[in-house]
C-alpha cells in the first residue's frame, strides 16, 4: 500500500523565542504531514504569545506544548517524540524552528523509503544552507564498512541517493517511529550539541542505516557564521560562546570515547573536524582564549568523565 504524508508522518518542531519568520517555516511543511507537534522552550512572554497566534492561524492539525522555560533541546524533542508516538505516527519528521521544507520534501523522502530495505530507518534531505553558497556534503563509510578506520566526505555528484551515511542532522530527517521504540529516545544529558550524532550512531549500532536523498530539499540556517579568507581559502567561523564551546567539546569527546572501537572512521573524521574548528577559533573569532580554554575543559570532562556543567 502506498505511503502518504497525511496518514503516516507527524512533524516534531522545538521552538525557542521565535519571531514572525517561523510562520513561513511552519507552513512550508504543514500540508506535507498529518500533524505538527510544536514543543516551545521559550522564556520570553512576547515570543510565547506570538507563537500562540501563529498556531491558532495554522489550524487544528498543529499541537502546541509550552514548557514555560528552556528545558534543553533534547528534553523538548523527547516530549514531542513521545506525543507523536502516542498519536500513532509511523514516521517522524524532525524540524528546526528556522528550517523550511521544499514543497515535495516529505513525499520525496517517503517515496525513497518505499524503495529501500527496511533497515534504512533515517532519511536525510539535501541541505541548502541559507546565505552559504556550498554544496551539501555528508560523512559516509566507504562501501558501508562502518567498523573500518576510513571515512569519505561526499556530495551527490549527480547521484539521487547517498547510502552509508554516518550521521544526519536532525532537521529535515524522516525517521521510522519504530526506531525510537527500539533504540530509545534522544540523549537528554547532551542538552543540544551532538544529540543527532549520538542518535544516528546508536541507530547504526542497532543494525539500521541512514541515506540522503538528492531531490528532497531542506532550506537550512546554520547559526551566526562569518566568512573569512586565509591563504586564498575560505573559512566559516561559528562564533559560539565559550559556554557553548564547552558543551560541544564535552559532548564530542564523549562520543569519541564511546564509539572509538565501533566507528573508528567517524571518530577520526570528527577529530580532524575538531582541529579545523580550533584553528578557526584561533584565527578568526573574538574571545579566543576563553573559547579555547572552555573547549579544553570540555574535552577533559568528555574524555575523563566528571560533571556536566560549565563554570567560568
Amino acid at each position: 500500500m502506498s505511503l502518504t504524508p497525511i496518514d503516516n508522518v507527524v512533524a516534531v518542531t522545538v521552538t525557542y523565542n521565535v519571531g514572525g519568520k517561523f510562520e513561513n517555516a511552519l507552513r512550508s511543511y504543514l500540508d506535507q504531514v498529518s500533524q505538527v507537534i510544536i514543543v516551545d522552550n521559550s522564556s520570553d512572554v512576547d515570543a510565547r504569545e506570538l507563537l500562540e497566534a501563529i498556531v491558532r492561524s495554522a489550524g487544528d492539525r498543529v499541537t502546541l506544548i509550552q514548557n514555560g522555560q528552556n528545558l534543553g533541546l533534547g528534553m523538548a524533542q523527547n516530549i514531542g517524540i513521545r506525543t507523536a508516538l502516542d498519536a500513532g505516527a509511523t514516521w517522524l519528521l524532525m524540524m528546526d524552528d528556522d528550517s523550511r521544507a521544499a514543497p515535495d520534501m516529505v513525499s520525496t523522502l517517503l517515496q525513497t523509503a518505499q524503495r529501500q530495505a527496511p533497515e534504512v530507518a533515517i532519511l536525510a534531505p539535501r541541505y541548502e544552507e541559507q546565505g552559504v553558497p556550498r554544496e551539501a556534503r555528508y560523512v559516509t563509510a566507504p562501501r558501508g564498512a562502518y567498523g573500518g578506520p576510513r571515512f569519505t566526505i561526499q556530495d551527490f555528484s549527480n547521484r539521487s541517493i547517498l547510502p552509508h551515511l554516518y550521521i544526519a542532522i536532525s532537521s529535515g530527517s524522516l525517521i521510522r517511529a519504530s526506531l525510537f521504540r527500539e533504540i530509545g529516545l534522544i540523549r537528554e544529558s547532551f542538552s543540544i550539541d551532538y544529540l543527532d550524532v549520538d542518535f544516528c550512531l546508536r541507530a547504526l549500532r542497532g543494525g539500521y542505516r541512514i541515506v540522503a536523498v538528492a531531490d528532497a530539499v531542506l532550506y537550512h540556517q546554520l547559526g551566526a557564521q562569518s566568512e573569512h579568507r586565509f591563504l586564498g581559502r575560505r573559512f566559516l567561523a561559528w562564533n559560539h560562546s565559550p559556554k557553548r564551546r564547552y558543551t560541544i567539546y564535552r559532548n564530542r569527546t564523549r562520543i569519541w570515547r564511546e564509539n572509538l572501537f565501533t566507528f573508528p572512521g567517524f571518530v577520526f573524521y570528527d577529530f580532524l573536524a575538531s582541529l579545523h574548528d580550533l584553528f578557526r577559533i584561533l584565527m578568526f573569532e573574538e574571545f579566543k582564549m576563553s573559547k579555547l580554554w572552555a573547549a579544553t575543559k570540555g574535552m577533559g570532562v568528555g574524555l575523563l568523565g566528571g560533571g556536566l556543567c560549565y563554570e567560568d
